[in-house]
């Protein structure tokens, strides 16, 4: 009897085998850990095959469906390749079964907030979208197989590596930077699992780019500019190409004009206040102008889009002010997983006004280019987690350097050592998984300590 495998016992393969079995089908889950700790029931239908990565897995099987953390490169799915066996992902699995309208989001920093705020928009306008993916519920476990909806997803690399027929009616490059090179090879890698975003999208459709990336103006790393492949550049086939910027004027998508936010779309012209944005700083502004494009593409007018600018006020663990005592302000910014989210967050704060806690796993961030704004905006810097001594010698010099080892020592000595008018920020610039379970359980941990204080 034919059989699917599921590999990975996260949230979206346990949710993947379950939609599988419910449906009929013989479904193997198999994980490489002997002990998964699963995030919740799984259907006893499932067979499972923990604590191994045998090649007898494949046997019988005519379909795998691999978790986002499964990399394609294990030897499971290496020799299922040679065996010409279909691997997907869960995103590729639920589109097979999805109808309506998808609002894809993608890039290496924001695309929760943006995904999220596009929700909200929909939602105040009546849309009853369905926000899934990489944010909440697996995409698998949130089809409405009653009627067409909107879904609005948020994509990771990882998820995007295994799509096929997956298919963006709106599709959003946010930002490109280097991440996860623990994970790719080099940074094109990285680059190309993203613009898999824009894959089967045809004249109907619209791709908002971020006008930096568009442009190629990319990140510097070790002196060498990384060019923006040109069919990032210039998606393929695509019906419309709008781009957003909070730093200049596009010929054709939105951008921020002094203190307006603009949007210029077939030569129709619209400007909201970026007063109404209850998001702060100039990340979130091009968050706001995506997500003006994106919900404009799809029909939504101004006035609704004006009230979610207002009311919404943005995700947990994303520049979180968590308490404020004795003068000094503790910001949880835990969704700084890498260098160049920790970087937009410093670049709000005044001059040697921050007491930075950095350090977790290390996915081959370039410390080093922090150098610069850690000087201008740093006291001090308390490292924490396997990436301490990665992060002490790339910043020698920079900044004070403490090494805190553990979330604990870094509450303590910044309590002792914060002056009034100071901030000590959470933005880590790492993963989490060498302390905590996610980003989520680093920045609840660091809350409840700052609230004992």
């Amino acid at each position: 009897m034919s059989r699917t495998l599921v590999i990975g016992a996260g949230k979206s393969g346990v949710a993947s085998a379950n939609f599988l079995a419910r449906r009929g089908a013989s479904v193997v889950l198999a994980d490489a850990n002997a002990n998964p700790s699963l995030p919740f029931t799984l259907d006893e239908r499932v067979v499972r095959a923990f604590g191994t990565e045998d090649e007898g897995l494949l046997d019988g099987v005519e379909l795998i469906v691999i978790s986002p953390g499964v990399p394609m490169t294990i030897p499971l799915l290496q020799r299922a390749n040679a065996l010409a066996l279909p691997v997907i992902g869960e995103i590729e699995l639920a589109y097979r079964y999805l109808k309506g309208t998808v609002i894809a989001i993608t890039g290496s920093n924001g695309k929760s907030t943006t995904t999220a705020l596009i929700g909200e928009i929909l939602k105040i306008a009546g849309r009853r979208p369905i926000v899934a993916g990489n944010i909440g519920n697996p995409l698998i476990a949130a089809i409405d197989f009653e009627q067409p909806r909107t879904y609005v997803l948020e994509l990771s690399s990882f998820q995007l590596e295994a799509v096929e027929s997956f298919h963006a009616n709106v599709a959003l490059l946010l930002n490109i930077t280097p991440d996860h090179m623990d994970r790719y090879p080099n940074f094109a890698a990285y680059a190309a699992a993203k613009h898999r975003i824009f894959r089967n999208q045809d004249a109907r459709d619209a791709a908002i780019l971020n006008a930096s990336v568009t442009d190629g103006r990319w990140q510097m790393a070790d002196g060498e500019p990384l060019t923006a492949p040109s069919a990032i550049r210039h998606p393929p086939s695509v019906g419309r190409v709008l781009r957003f910027s909070a730093n200049e004027r596009v010929e054709e998508g939105a951008w921020l004009d002094g203190e307006e936010m603009v949007l210029c779309v077939g030569g129709e012209e619209r400007r909201i206040p970026r007063a109404s944005l209850k998001l702060q700083g100039n990340a979130n502004v091009e968050n706001a102008l995506a997500s003006w494009l994106a919900a404009r593409t799809v029909g939504v007018n101004d006035v609704d889009m004006q009230i979610a600018f207002g009311t919404f006020t943005g995700l947990p663990h994303r520049m979180v002010l968590v308490r404020e005592l004795d003068g000094v302000r503790w910001i949880n910014d835990s969704k700084g997983t890498n260098v160049d989210a920790t970087l937009k967050s410093l670049e709000g704060f005044a001059p040697s006004s921050v007491i930075l806690i950095l350090g977790g796993k290390d996915k081959a961030g370039e410390f080093e280019r922090m150098r610069e704004l850690v000087q201008s905006k740093t006291r001090a810097v308390l490292t924490i987690g396997k990436a301490a001594d990665r992060i002490s010698d790339a910043l020698e010099g920079a900044a004070a350097i403490v090494p805190a080892h553990d979330m604990q020592r870094a509450v303590d000595w910044a309590r002792a050592n914060a002056k009034s008018g100071e901030v000590v920020l959470l933005s880590p610039a790492c993963a989490s998984f060498d302390q905590y379970r996610n980003f989520e359980h680093r920045g609840e941990h660091f809350e409840e300590l700052v609230r004992a204080l």
